[in-house]
């Protein structure tokens, strides 16, 4: 999250969208920390802390030396850098929660999320065109392209193999890919119009982020109202009977992919 391109002389929408989002990300951070959940989430509360740093320190960085100035700009998409890795950590955490159970399925999944946030870092320098502004725009969309492909393919594959997922974990994915989505449109659009797009970018930013709060908001306070009623659970056999047959297909990849795993640390 950017403070508004314009502070200096921000219209009153600008400035009352930036203010609601830095209250709401505060209010979510303060939340997850309360209530114990930076244990579970750990790198996702990170990533709400470095939007929260980051604008601190952006607004003092234009008002000492004005969003115009080397220093501003400089410091801008340096700590929009930071914040984009710790989203990736992030995307990266809820696909674990969900994926945990199924080691070998997992351990499969985070080389190749790690090969791939790697092959964007590479590309990024490919393509910065000796520019460390450029080279954190083309860092950040293909973050955030990343981030999308992996989230799809993460529903998808839950959907296929009917894997039980929470709701809260659900909505927080899906905020992460709609945010992803938009921020990978934006950015594209930026770097063809460096700067005519640059104050638009910025608002439209700060809106699709303000609504990416909202329904992470939502799904966390989904998730205590859903958690309260304890429902009787049925014998296990009633769920052994129950399971469909592609759960046992999950079970032989999960198996297989395991043992794949298990000899390769053999042989090294």
């Amino acid at each position: 999250m950017l403070v508004c391109a314009r502070m200096p002389e921000a219209l009153t929408f600008e400035k009352v969208l930036w203010g609601v989002s830095f209250f709401l990300n505060t209010g979510l951070l303060a939340l997850l920390v309360y209530g114990k959940k930076h244990r579970v989430l750990p790198f996702f509360v990170l990533y709400l802390l470095l939007n929260f740093l980051q604008a601190i320190v952006l607004f003092g960085a234009y008002q000492a030396w004005g969003f115009f100035s080397r220093e501003g700009i400089r410091i801008a998409w340096t700590t929009q850098g930071l914040v984009s890795l710790a989203r990736t950590a992030a995307v990266a955490e809820i696909c674990y929660l969900v994926l945990a159970k199924f080691r070998g399925i997992w351990r499969l999944a985070w080389r190749l999320f790690t090969a791939a946030a790697t092959l964007v870092a590479l590309n990024t320098m490919a393509t910065s065109r000796g520019s460390w502004q450029f080279a954190i725009l083309n860092l950040d969309r293909g973050l955030e392209l990343l981030m999308a492909t992996v989230i799809v393919l993460l529903f998808l594959f839950v959907r296929y193999y009917e894997v039980a997922v929470q709701p809260s974990i659900r909505m927080l994915a899906t905020g992460f890919f709609l945010y992803s989505a938009f921020r990978v449109l934006d950015d594209s659009i930026l770097e063809r119009l460096w700067h005519t797009y640059g104050p638009l970018w910025n608002v439209l930013g700060t809106l699709t982020f303000l609504a990416t709060l909202l329904l992470w908001s939502w799904a966390l306070r989904q998730k205590q109202e859903q958690t309260t009623p304890e429902l009787p659970l049925l014998p296990k056999d009633h769920y052994r009977s129950l399971s469909p047959a592609i759960n046992v297909r999950l079970k032989n990849l999960n198996e297989r992919l395991g043992n794949f795993w298990d000899a390769q640390g053999e042989k090294t």
